[in-house]
């Protein structure tokens, strides 16, 4: 529970991206595809879906590899690697 209200399983309670847009405005495109990357899941599945209607990345699952790492203009990281992998929740 919140300071203030329930929320329930499922409830979004922040969801902001900071877009990779490209120089000519367009949306974010991925790495692979000569793009900078997105800052999160959602971001990239809302590009999908108004690319071409529907995501098509699904979201983590058990066993799913997450790295994140950022590098200065030099190439230099600017506060290492975060790579981890997703686990199962055990309750």
């Amino acid at each position: 529970m919140a300071a203030t209200r329930a929320l329930p399983a499922g409830t979004v309670i922040g969801s902001g991206t900071v877009s990779n847009k490209g120089e000519s405005g367009d949306p974010g495109r991925p790495v692979a595809d000569g793009g900078r990357g997105y800052s999160c899941i959602a971001e990239q599945r809302m590009v999908e879906t108004i690319e071409t209607g529907a995501p098509r990345t699904g979201f983590l699952r058990a066993g799913d590899r997450v790295q994140i790492r950022m590098k200065d203009s030099a190439g230099q990281s600017i506060f290492g690697e975060i790579d981890q992998t997703v686990a199962a929740w055990e309750d």
